[in-house]
């Protein structure tokens, strides 16, 4: 009973995960009409910056009288997944200035290989082949979904920098299921998170050449705000909090799995709510086209979770 709530708070989470990649996109979109001398790699630090600082504060009157009595272990786990998180997210944003969307997309997928690799080494025991199997659908799935991958893929330093994006994002995984870690307090967990995150991407924008007029530009309409606080509300505050909670409950590969579902809601949003967010920000930003690859690709991709969800019950 335990591990099919977490399956599915961690599938519902994944969803809304999955809109965050048009919300981000509309929200870019926006900033660089309203800012357009303020430089990508600055207003990648700020989106991210406020973004954990306001989730921080929502969960602040829950959590925040725990930090008082925060132990080692929950600082251990809360600095390596912000260090995680923020090395992959950082890495991410830089690759997708080098390559096409459609090729980053596809390598982010190999996180589903390189945390059954990880287990694999730590645990000293081979991944099983419903595993393996599962792993391969996953990513022909992630090929099907990034229809320009053949056309555009070289390693170059793009590609290779998405790749190294990945590493952090599987070890991030596997750290929140580290049994030394099991009876750390969640909540007080993602708060430290949250502040370590929105400490490091601060510094970030400054280093950058961020200034408080830059960050004026970037969030100073209805519409930024609109756009800032779904990005808060519906992707990070408790998306992140379930993770931290409840991915304990299955194994590490089998959350990777999971949360492979995000491109493939992605893709079925990117479908009719660019338009949306256009129509609410005045800007250009178009629908995409479903076509039988896309859909291919995701039944491949639920599948695969599928198959791996149901090794336990069937051992």
């Amino acid at each position: 009973m335990l591990i099919r709530r977490a399956r599915a708070l961690l599938i519902g989470t994944t969803v809304l995960w999955g809109l965050s990649f048009p919300l981000l996109r509309g929200l870019e979109l926006v900033q660089k009409a309203n800012a357009p001398a303020v430089p990508d790699a600055a207003l990648a630090c700020a989106d991210v910056a406020i973004r954990f600082a306001l989730a921080g504060l929502f969960l602040l009157p829950i959590y925040g009288r725990q930090l008082a009595r925060v132990n080692w272990r929950e600082w251990s786990q809360a600095i390596g997944l912000a260090l995680f998180a923020a090395g992959g997210l950082y890495l991410q944003t830089l690759g997708l200035a080098w390559t096409d969307a459609s090729v980053a997309a596809f390598l982010t997928q190999l996180y589903t290989l390189i945390v059954p690799l990880i287990v694999a080494v730590r645990d000293q025991r081979f991944p099983s082949l419903r595993v393996i199997v599962a792993c391969v659908m996953v990513l022909v799935g992630a090929a099907l979904l990034s229809p320009g991958l053949l056309r555009h893929f070289t390693l170059g330093p793009g590609e290779l920098v998405i790749i190294l994006s990945t590493v952090f994002m599987a070890s991030q995984i596997v750290w929140v299921e580290r049994p030394l870690y099991a009876e750390n307090r969640a909540g007080v967990v993602t708060l430290i998170m949250f502040a370590i995150l929105t400490g490091i991407f601060t510094a970030g924008y400054l280093t950058v050449g961020g200034t408080a007029h830059d960050a004026g530009q970037l969030f100073g309409t209805p519409v930024l705000w609109m756009l800032t606080m779904a990005l808060v509300l519906l992707c990070t505050v408790f998306n992140f909090l379930i993770m931290n909670a409840w991915q304990r409950c299955v194994s590490a590969t089998e959350a990777g799995l999971i949360y492979c579902i995000e491109p493939v809601i992605a893709t079925i949003l990117a479908a009719f709510l660019p338009g949306w967010i256009s129509r609410a920000a005045s800007i250009a930003y178009l629908n995409e086209t479903l076509t039988w690859s896309l859909l291919i690709g995701g039944v491949l991709i639920i599948s695969a979770t599928v198959l791996v969800a149901t090794e336990r019950r069937m051992a």
